[in-house]
């Protein structure tokens, strides 16, 4: 299980290109949770994810297991579909991820993290705007109200002000679970400095990312330890 809120924690999305080597270079660079973005899979059968599942597992990653809505940037799959794929990793994952906007998704996915000892990571996803700070604060109280176990909003930074109300929202909710990310070059700054004001997760990338913003992973270390987030001796 994922111990959150101890040390400010890595995670890496991957598709499956070049998944064994990709994998195995996170386990080198010290990277603590891997994101199964399984919508970007080239084939979603679920002995397929299984078998990537299992391999990220042997490793002893933590998973999140996250299967986008083409509405927040993944693909088009039927609630069925997702369904019965979270059915099936979540006997491998410490964290199964929901978008707010899947309301018919939200009940089942929790009971499946119920009956698998996993987290529900409810997610809310604006790659247009950063909303007001009393939006924030409705997306966070609506997805604890639906269960979440941890809160993620992700939301895209046009101005420096943009990045304050994503942290200071952020910073009164400390006492929940919240993952805390401004999207775009002007919110690179959440990626290391959520951790001061409660975001527990920052993601990273090897090679290509997965969203505007992402600082690579050598250069996300090297800011931590900078910023006294991370030890040197880490990897």
């Amino acid at each position: 299980m994922i111990n959150l809120g101890e040390k400010p924690l890595i995670a890496l999305p991957v598709d499956d290109k070049e998944f064994e080597k990709t994998v195995k270079t996170a386990k080198e660079k010290g990277i603590d949770i891997i994101e199964l973005r399984i919508d970007q899979f080239s084939n979603r059968s679920v002995d397929y994810v299984i078998n990537k599942a299992s391999f990220v597992k042997e490793l002893d990653f933590g998973i999140i297991a996250t299967i986008r809505s083409a509405k927040e940037g993944g693909t088009h799959i039927s609630d069925y579909e997702r369904e019965r794929i979270f059915k099936a990793v979540a006997p491998y994952s410490d964290i199964l991820d929901i978008e707010l906007s899947s309301e018919t998704m939200i009940e089942k996915v929790i009971t499946i993290s119920k009956e698998n000892n996993c987290l529900t990571l409810i997610s809310y996803h604006d790659f247009e705007k950063t909303p007001s700070e009393e939006e924030i604060q409705k997306i966070i109280d609506k997805s604890v109200s639906k269960g979440a176990d941890i809160v993620k909003y992700a939301f895209k930074a046009k101005t420096f002000d943009d990045v304050s109300k994503i942290l200071c929202v952020t910073n009164k909710n400390k006492d929940k679970k919240l993952v805390a990310i401004a999207m775009g070059e002007l919110g690179r700054i959440t990626r290391t400095a959520g951790f001061a004001f409660g975001s527990l997760i920052t993601y990273t990338y090897i090679g290509v990312a997965f969203a505007p913003g992402q600082i690579e992973v050598d250069k996300l270390k090297e800011d931590m330890i900078f910023y006294g987030l991370l030890e040197e001796a880490r990897e």
